[in-house]
Parts: C-alpha cells; structure tokens; sequence
C-alpha cells in the first residue's frame, strides 16, 4: 500500500470508513489504492462494496452518501 499520510486534503481512513461502513483497515486499502482525490476513493469505495457483496454470493446494495 502507498504511505497515505502526507497526502494533503486526502480523506481521514476513520471518517471514510464510516462513510462507507467498512473497516479501517479496508478504508485505508481503498485510500491507498486510489490516491489522494476525495472523488477516486468514492468510486473506489462503491466499487470495493460491491466486490465484496460479489465474493459473498450476495446483491450489492446501493450506497447512498451521506454527505
């Protein structure tokens, strides 16, 4: 994973894993992942989500941002 602490205006792992109900540790995955952009790591969220509910042989639900 890419080091995402001295990124500037990137998103705090905490909230965003909150945002998306995921875990720290996957919030700071998808940060890592795909970059600084605030943008990048919301299509990378939702995407990861939905990743997951495939793998478990489930529906994804659709996220609806609180922000």
């Amino acid at each position: 994973m890419k080091p995402i602490g001295d990124w500037k205006d990137a998103y705090d792992p905490q909230i965003f894993a909150d945002k998306y109900g995921i875990t720290l540790q996957q919030a700071r995955a998808v940060i890592s992942s795909n970059g600084p952009s605030r943008h990048g790591c919301d299509v990378g969220a939702i995407a990861f989500i939905r990743a997951l509910a495939m793998r478990d042989g489930r529906q994804p639900s659709r996220h609806r941002s609180k922000a």
